[in-house]
Order: structure tokens, then C-alpha cells, then sequence
């Protein structure tokens, strides 16, 4: 019996290290004149710094988008000790940042083989569904079909079945599913920042820097703050699970 406890908890330690490996992402956060780029798990409050996994992040690109499917252009991106600080973001109505450079990892013993993880992240109102000839900055993107309701895109391509997060203001956090079409639906009752997250996993092999990989890895979330509705009350990570 206890043989079997002991064999289920390492078990379990190895699923939660795997999940702790795999579930930090880049998001945006807005500013007067700059914009805010984190590292971590919003829904548990955490940010990473540097020195620490924030070096992880190597060398993200950012580009501003003065409206939805105007040109974009690039921007200045400087690191600090919490977080990457977009310039002159202040008056963008869109905001993009994109990491492809982390390099390839040896995943095997999660189950997840040898694979590539890429980070891309949007803050602002996206491309509306009906502009369909507007193609995405971003791999993995977002169009809006209505106030509440999105398509989820790779590639260009609509995303069935695929799963996205919605973080609350308050760190509440609920899971939807894309239908056939690529279309979900989402909840916004509190006003404050959201965050949505998706992580996409392509299986197409490749290779990077001179690596090869099984998977890639494409983390993405979108970025928004909604001025109106309910307060959502102080924002408190979830409690650890309690045997």
C-alpha cells in the first residue's frame, strides 16, 4: 500500500513538473506610453525575473499596429529585471510580440519528445472576422466575430477543437473549446484585464539551429482590458491542491 502511495506521488510529481515546464507564456500588459511584456502563468499571479527564467526569453520582436490590419511596424523592446518594456506603444491600438528564438529541448521524459516552444502575444481589439482578405501578424491569431465571440486561427487556418483559457481580472480562469469552424464563445462579466491563451502544437517535424525537432510548441495569448461591468474583487492565485 504504501508502495503504491509512494508511486502515485511521484507520478503525480512528474505530471506537475511537466505542467510547470510547459505552462509559462508570454502576455501583455498596457502603459501610457509603453507597454509590459511578462513572463509566467497569470492565472497564479506569477512573473518571472531575471536572473531566472525571464532569461528564458532570448530575443523577442515587437511590431505596433496603429489600427487592425494596418502595416505593421517594428518597435524598440528593452529588458528589465521583471518584465520586457515595449516603447512608444502608448498610442498602437495593437501590440505584438513574437519569441522564436528559444531552442530546441529534449521533452522525452514528459512525453512530449524533442520539441521547439515559440511565444507569441497581442494586446488590442483584433482583425474583425469579416475582414478575411487581413492577414495575421502572428502564426497563431484571434479574429472577432461578435463582443463576445472569436475565431482562433493558425496559419491562417481555422483551429477545431482546439482548447483556449480565459484568465480573469481576478485570476478566475475557465476553459472553452473552438467548434468545427474555429469559432468560441467566452465570458467577460468584470471589468480589467483579461487574458486569453491558447497553446497550439504543431507536429510537423523541423529543425532549428542546426536541431531537430518533433513539435512545435506555439504559446499565444490576447490581451484586453474591458472598462465596463462588474468589480471583480481582488485578484487571489488559486490554493495548492491538499492531499
Amino acid at each position: 500500500m504504501r508502495t503504491d502511495m509512494v508511486t502515485r506521488g511521484i507520478g503525480l510529481m512528474c505530471l506537475l513538473l511537466a505542467g510547470a515546464a510547459q505552462a509559462h507564456y508570454l502576455w501583455i500588459e498596457p502603459g501610457k506610453a509603453e507597454s509590459r511584456v511578462y513572463f509566467g502563468e497569470p492565472d497564479m499571479l506569477l512573473k518571472e525575473k531575471s536572473p531566472g527564467k525571464l532569461d528564458n526569453i532570448h530575443n523577442p520582436k515587437a511590431f505596433l499596429q496603429r489600427q487592425p490590419g494596418a502595416a505593421p511596424t517594428n518597435a524598440a523592446i528593452e529588458r528589465k529585471s521583471e518584465y520586457f518594456l515595449v516603447l512608444a506603444a502608448g498610442n498602437a491600438s495593437l501590440v505584438s510580440v513574437a519569441e522564436e528564438s528559444t531552442e530546441v529541448k529534449d521533452l522525452t521524459q514528459y512525453g512530449l519528445g524533442f520539441a521547439k516552444s515559440n511565444y507569441y502575444a497581442r494586446y488590442g481589439k483584433p482583425i474583425a472576422d469579416k475582414e478575411a482578405n487581413t492577414s495575421s501578424l502572428l502564426p497563431v491569431d484571434l479574429k472577432q466575430i461578435s463582443e463576445q465571440r472569436y475565431r482562433l486561427l493558425y496559419r491562417g487556418q481555422p483551429l477545431a477543437n482546439a482548447k483556449l483559457e480565459v484568465i480573469a481580472p481576478n485570476t478566475w480562469l475557465q476553459e472553452h473549446k473552438t467548434d468545427a469552424n474555429g469559432a468560441v464563445e467566452i465570458n467577460t462579466p468584470w471589468r480589467g484585464q483579461y487574458v486569453l491563451h491558447v497553446l497550439h502544437v504543431d507536429k510537423t517535424p523541423g529543425e532549428f539551429g542546426g536541431s531537430k525537432y518533433e513539435a512545435l510548441r506555439n504559446h499565444f495569448t490576447y490581451s484586453f482590458v474591458k472598462t465596463k461591468g462588474a468589480d471583480s474583487g481582488p485578484a487571489v492565485p488559486p490554493k495548492p491542491v491538499e492531499d
